[in-house]
């Protein structure tokens, strides 16, 4: 995954506030927070600010991008809390894949401010989960909700596309 632009919003007709939107320009890093969590088995990836190996515009098409093969990527940064009763909530972000993964997925975690963001990892818990995976020839979007305690997947398949250089993602 090459770049993650996360927004969080409510949309009201054609206009909405936004929580959360990043683009990853200067000073990303003092913005998000790097997760530890399997640092200490030494599969823990960084990640770095690129425009890739495609790009139009190398200041506009900068985002963050995965710095090694098989390794654990996780980072986090907070944002105000909100409520979306009664109204559309959409979480979007974009991923430019340079090379084919044979098993592998990027994920969007909504969820609870963390006590320490540097433990942002799998077990992180959350309230909305979304993204591509593909392991082999099994390719799929998640969608899951976290209520009261349990994980609840969406049922039926959403879909998966990488169209031209990137894959777009959002839930409304």
């Amino acid at each position: 995954m090459r770049r993650t632009l996360s927004c969080l919003g409510l949309i009201g007709g054609a206009s909405g506030k936004i929580y959360f939107s990043e683009t990853f320009g200067d000073g990303w890093e003092s913005r998000w927070t790097a997760s530890k969590w399997k640092e200490s088995e030494g599969t823990q990836g960084t990640f770095v600010a690129s425009a890739g190996k495609w790009f139009k515009d190398e200041a506009e098409d900068t985002g963050i991008q995965t710095s090694a093969d098989s390794k654990f990527f996780g980072i986090s940064a907070g944002f105000e809390s909100f409520s979306n009763e009664g109204k559309d909530l959409i979480i979007q972000y974009q991923a430019k894949y340079e090379k084919d993964v044979e098993c592998g997925g990027g994920y969007v975690k909504v969820g609870p401010k963390l006590s320490d963001p540097t433990t942002f990892g799998d077990p992180t818990p959350y309230n909305i989960m979304f993204g591509p995976d593909k392991c082999g020839y099994t390719k799929r979007t998640h969608l899951i909700f976290s209520y009261k305690g349990k994980n609840v997947l969406k049922k039926s398949d959403l879909s998966y596309k990488q169209e031209g250089e990137a894959l777009r993602m959002f839930i409304v």
